[in-house]
């Protein structure tokens, strides 16, 4: 187990024989989990390695916490920031693992911190993820930017350490977590391990940040207790992002007409047997292959044999089936490019790392940049320049209380033009072009605590253009199978009513069953100038007012870069005035209704 200190073969001996006496199936549940399981018992198991010798009694067990000494006097703040609760859960993991050694911890989102608060604490420790292009996640903004204000405090003599979480592929990868240090170093605090920036596949990275950072602390000031870790205590969770759920496709039916620009679909997965469970408002994982004709025009471009033997984390494979199967070749990063280019001498690309990223990745991949660069590489070194596969995410669509052992989702096949031909999304055409009905698709649930149906008989409004229908779509079958009495006003916009209306027969269902309270659409290219579902939020903004003034939940899923933005600047505007709201009263007022879970984004 990571952060043991066991240094020769008859100490792992008799931990080995300690933990079987404690249960025989503890160590092939340990051997079981993923790494993000692990997290907590990488951080008990640095505590226990300080503390080892003053714990044990004579018959070899844990002494009972805190017998013989008082909390430790170290004060700690872990705080996160985090959009899809992957940071929270870090952040929880890793109070536990302090906890467990007596540390005196508080947890807190960085929505809730007080900003003058900051100065109570001798370690600050922050996880952070990044949205976007470098943008905080919607419960850090108002942190984010007092932090860097003239307000903040003085924080001389304290500690910090920080964990990002982000994307490479964007340009500003990990920035909200450089940006936090960047501050807490400004206001006089002192970094006590190294910041460490993790990508899409973070588990393993994070684990080992936690090993080391406890490790850090107890230098500092010992641990004064362990908690032994119960059998009972460690979840066995079937499948999981490491271990997907071999699943069958059972439909696969398109969505939009055919003369429609969008070419949108709705899969139908069988989880029958898996085990695996979702709420409204998860997604699910989904490992695709990359396309073969794709690997093959790599290959070629690079003059390598297919079946080149290559080394790929410890194991062999041909090259071929490695850049089909677990390595990135359709999503660019920053660092690729730049190695490319100094290689090439390529003054394109290193342009295009420079000032261009954001719109050269939008429609260009692997192969495009290897035209640039036109360079000969080994099989080996391509292997070393990219990043291993990411699963792709996707909103579910649907209710496992309808759907028992089922799970729906909606996506648009992606492809764009360039000047060397047609990129395809990589996830989207392999579900919708290389796999058929009855194929199997490698998948797995991913959990995000911050998009939830509120209770039973609360209201909700949802906006959710285009496939950003799908988790309201979950809400609905959900609100339906529970009998809810809550309002429920859907917003949807698309291009156009007659090939790009969602659900329709389905939502018309729920409108005349009186489930769907209230439902506005907005199609964009049906008349001369354009309507989107902003708009129709604009045009509704008294009732929107009272039903928020109610109590109402209000959600948005889709676009990013700008419906989300667009959407909230109007929703502002309303608060603003139909409340009669000065700006900082509706930027305030907003804000309340995020700590309430009243405003809740799940936006890409």
């Amino acid at each position: 187990m990571a952060g043991c200190n066991v240094t020769d073969q008859t100490s792992l001996q008799r931990a080995t024989a300690r933990f079987t006496n404690i249960d025989g199936e503890l160590l092939q549940k340990v051997s079981n989990l993923g790494p993000s399981e692990l997290l907590l018992l990488a951080g008990y198991c640095a505590g226990l390695a300080e503390t080892a010798p003053a714990q044990l009694n004579a018959v070899g067990t844990l002494g009972t916490a805190h017998e013989s000494s008082e909390d430790s006097s170290l004060k700690g703040l872990i705080l996160y920031a985090s959009q899809t609760g992957n940071a929270q859960e870090i952040a929880e993991s890793l109070q536990q693992s302090l906890e467990s050694s007596g540390y005196n911890t508080v947890l807190e989102s960085t929505l809730d911190i007080k900003l003058a608060r900051l100065k109570d604490y001798a370690l600050i420790v922050v996880i952070a993820s990044t949205h976007g292009e470098g943008e905080p996640p919607d419960d850090a903004i108002d942190f984010y930017e007092a932090v860097v204000s003239k307000k903040a405090p003085s924080l001389n003599g304290v500690k910090h350490a920080v964990l990002g979480l982000g994307d490479s592929s964007y340009e500003f990868f990990c920035q909200t977590a450089k940006d936090f240090e960047s501050a807490l170093s400004g206001l006089g605090s002192e970094p006590l391990i190294e910041r460490l920036d993790c990508d899409v596949d973070y588990q393993q990275e994070t684990l080992n940040w936690i090993t080391q950072l406890v490790g850090a602390i107890a230098e500092l000031q010992p641990p004064v207790s362990s908690a032994p870790v119960l059998a009972e205590n460690i979840i066995q969770f079937p499948y999981s992002k490491e271990k997907p759920f071999s699943a069958t496709i059972s439909i696969i039916q398109k969505l939009t007409a055919p003369d429609s620009i969008k070419d949108t679909y709705h899969l139908e997965i069988d989880l029958a047997g898996s085990g695996l469970s979702y709420r409204p408002g998860d997604a699910l994982g989904v490992w695709a292959d990359n396309d073969k004709d794709l690997v093959a025009e790599i290959l070629s471009r690079l003059s390598i044999d297919p079946q080149t033997s290559v080394s790929f984390k410890g194991e062999g494979h041909s090259i071929e089936d490695l850049l089909h199967h677990k390595l990135e070749i359709t999503l660019l990063n920053k660092g690729l490019i730049r190695e490319l280019s100094s290689l090439s001498g390529s003054q394109k690309l290193l342009d295009i790392a420079d000032t261009g990223y954001s719109e050269y990745i939008r429609n260009h991949q692997l192969i495009d940049a290897l035209k640039l660069a036109n360079v000969t590489l080994q099989a080996q070194q391509l292997v070393q320049m990219l990043k291993p596969l990411k699963p792709r995410l996707y909103s579910i669509s649907s209710s496992i209380d309808e759907n028992p052992e089922e799970v729906h989702i909606t996506l648009n096949h992606l492809e764009d033009e360039n000047e060397d031909g047609t990129r395809y999304g990589q996830a989207s055409h392999f579900l919708t072009r290389k796999l058929s009905e009855g194929d199997i698709v490698n998948v797995y649930v991913d959990h995000n605590k911050n998009f939830k149906l509120p209770s039973s008989d609360k209201a909700i409004i949802m906006v959710g253009p285009g496939t950003g229908i799908a988790p309201f779509r979950s809400f609905l079958q959900q609100r339906e199978a529970e009998q809810a009495k809550g309002r429920n006003w859907l917003f949807f916009g698309n291009p156009n009513f007659n090939t790009d209306f969602l659900y329709q027969t389905e939502l018309q269902k729920h409108l005349k069953s009186g489930l769907l309270t209230k439902i506005d659409i907005a199609f964009s290219r049906d008349q001369e100038q354009k309507i989107y579902v902003q708009d129709r939020l604009r045009q509704n903004a008294e009732q929107v007012w009272q039903w928020l003034e109610q109590g109402a939940y209000f959600y948005v899923c889709g676009d990013m870069s700008r419906m989300a933005k667009e959407v909230e600047l109007v929703l502002l505007q309303i608060i603003e005035k139909q409340g009669n709201n000065t700006q900082a009263q509706a930027k305030d007022y907003l804000k309340q209704l995020k700590k309430q879970s009243r405003y809740q984004r799940d936006v890409y």
